[in-house]
């Protein structure tokens, strides 16, 4: 510790190259994570404006309220956060065609109050087809859920 000491008190300028060289590098670090970011959300829009990716629209019957914490598992061991699209009215996920587990948890109110009370995590499979937009009915009585096509939905309002 001595000889640490005593090479900063001769060579202080040692301190400010040292904050220096880690603070571009930190810099490099930030500017690579975010060119991976646009690229990736450049290859989210460009599926999206092409049709690829589906919609799993998220509703819940016999109540009113929030999903939260949805994760999506895609190979049956690792889960991981669902991307949502940018509507603000009616959450929808966005997924490519193919059978999914998905967890997530209810904030739900019987009526139109301020109190709420969460309820999870539960767990549904859904099975999304290719260029069909699909939803996800959570029962606030029952504690179920199930799939139903978005079209009828539609229909029904």
């Amino acid at each position: 510790m001595d000889k640490i000491l005593s090479f900063i008190q001769e060579k202080p300028w040692i301190i400010f190259a040292v904050f220096t060289v880690l603070f571009f590098l930190s810099m490099i670090r930030l500017g690579y994570k975010q060119w991976r970011y646009k690229k990736s959300f450049a290859a989210i829009k460009s599926m999206r404006s092409d049709k690829i990716l589906s919609k799993v629209y998220l509703k819940i019957n016999n109540g009113y309220g929030d999903f939260y914490d949805v994760k999506v598992c895609y190979d049956g061991e690792k889960w991981v956060d669902a991307y949502f699209s940018e509507e603000r009215i009616r959450p929808a996920i966005l997924v490519t065609p193919g059978i999914y587990n998905v967890q997530f948890s209810i904030k739900s109110r019987k009526s139109m109050s301020a109190y709420h009370s969460k309820k999870g995590p539960f767990f549904a499979e859904i099975n999304v087809k290719p260029f069909r937009d699909t939803m996800i009915v959570f029962d606030d009585d029952t504690l179920a859920s199930w799939q139903e096509d978005y079209e009828g939905w539609k229909a029904n309002e």
